[in-house]
């Protein structure tokens, strides 16, 4: 009898260790996929308002839907701060610097769109990071990926440094 007993809090304990390791793994993926959502929430709502600053006439301050315009567009013409003590770390980037208990987001250009970078400071290895690219003044036209900093490639297969695919080249253009 007493054997049995042992073997059934062994059995018990065992049962109890695998569902807490279940339960962590089940709490960090859920955790990970709140945060690509979150970042990727912020970066639309940057793009979203690119797009009005876009579409505002230009003696309204906006970018009179003047291509050229998006080639000097700031993250001041969106209505965020540049933190100084950040802004020569990132070389043709405006950013807002730190917020949102350590979210760190700016926009920059790549040769044909806008683009609206976000990720977790500091920048350690393994952070996640997402971007969301804006092809064309509608919402179609955004791209959105995620990875982590510098330790893979981005959700859409595309190696450090490239740009996604536009979604509709016909559509999707300024």
């Amino acid at each position: 009898m007493g054997q049995q007993q042992l073997l059934l809090l062994v059995l018990g304990i065992v049962i109890v260790g695998l569902a807490v390791v279940v339960g962590i793994s089940s709490f960090t993926e859920n955790q990970e996929k709140s945060e690509i959502d979150r970042y990727t929430a912020i970066g639309v709502e940057m793009a979203g308002e690119l797009i009005a600053w876009y579409k505002t006439p230009s003696a309204m301050g906006g970018g009179g839907e003047q291509t050229a315009s998006l080639g000097a567009i700031t993250i001041e013409d969106l209505g965020y701060t540049i933190d100084a003590t950040q802004s020569t770390n990132y070389a043709g980037t405006d950013m807002t610097g730190t917020n949102e208990a350590g979210i760190l987001k700016y926009v920059a250009q790549s040769s044909v769109h806008p683009y609206f970078h976000i990720h977790a400071m500091p920048r350690a290895v393994g952070m996640m990071r997402v971007e969301v690219h804006l092809f064309g003044p509608t919402p179609d036209c955004f791209v959105t990926r995620y990875g982590r900093w510098q330790t893979e490639g981005w959700s859409d297969g595309k190696a450090e440094g490239t740009a996604p695919d536009n979604p509709d080249a016909t559509n999707c253009t300024w």
